[in-house]
């Protein structure tokens, strides 16, 4: 199954073409949102699934990782080289962004109707301030951090966790650390299994927005998409040379 997932997602997204053809050009326009709705659910299921796995899995891998290394000096010189690298790489990928973003501009000419002024969009607006961005980062509840996908603060969590770990060399901890790398191999068999589901996701993306906006989005979407590599492999051999 794993070989051909790359064929099936292909498959998906061909079929989702297809099917968002026919509706697109045999239905009324008015059946439009109703249909595309329904496709909508497979693709928010599929989304679901890979959020569900998330946050286990970063957890597991952190804790193992950091338990098996035990001394703090050699945890804090990597964790530098590593924060260093993120930052540097993160400021590269976004002014390479803007650079290709305002050169290529993949959005032009969307055609995607906006909402309405005054609409409840779901986003929060609120000023970010640096104060509350650090605040946030530090979880004041670890469940409630895994059950948001508080990445950041599972991060946080997990270095506590694996560090007291790593320093304790008891049986008992041995054991935990031994059950945690069970874990690790249990959440990438669970990785392995949702991501049979792809193929199915991306038909009802595919699907969903073809029924609503036509063929013309397929342009739009291989514009983006070619934008999108090309800044991709800039951003490699930059890292690469770097």
């Amino acid at each position: 199954m794993q070989r051909y997932l790359t064929l099936f997602v292909l498959a998906g997204l061909i079929l989702g073409v297809a099917v968002g053809y026919v509706l697109h050009s045999q239905q009324p326009a008015e059946a439009w949102p109703e249909l595309a709705a329904n496709f909508k659910l497979v693709t928010d299921v599929f989304l679901r699934l890979i959020k569900m796995i998330i946050a286990p899995l970063v957890f597991a891998t952190l804790v193992v990782g950091l338990a098996g290394m035990g001394d703090s000096k050699t945890v804090g010189r990597i964790g530098a080289k590593a924060l260093g690298w993120f930052v540097a790489a993160s400021l590269c990928s976004l002014a390479l962004g803007l650079v290709f973003a305002n050169l290529l501009q993949p959005g032009a000419n969307l055609g995607v109707p906006l909402p309405e002024v005054g609409a409840a969009v779901g986003l929060k607006t609120s000023a970010l301030n640096l104060k509350d961005f650090i605040t946030h980062v530090f979880p004041k509840n670890f469940f409630e951090a895994m059950a948001a996908n508080e990445i950041l603060q599972i991060l946080v969590f997990a270095v506590f966790f694996g560090l007291a770990l790593g320093h304790l060399h008891n049986q008992a901890a041995r054991s935990l650390v031994n059950t945690m790398e069970e874990v690790v191999h249990v959440m990438l068999k669970v990785t392995d299994y949702v991501m049979r589901f792809a193929p199915i996701g991306v038909f009802g993306a595919v699907a969903g927005i073809i029924t609503t906006q036509g063929l013309g989005m397929l342009v739009v979407f291989g514009k983006l998409l070619a934008s999108f590599y090309i800044a991709l492999a800039v951003l490699w051999l930059v890292l690469i040379a770097a």
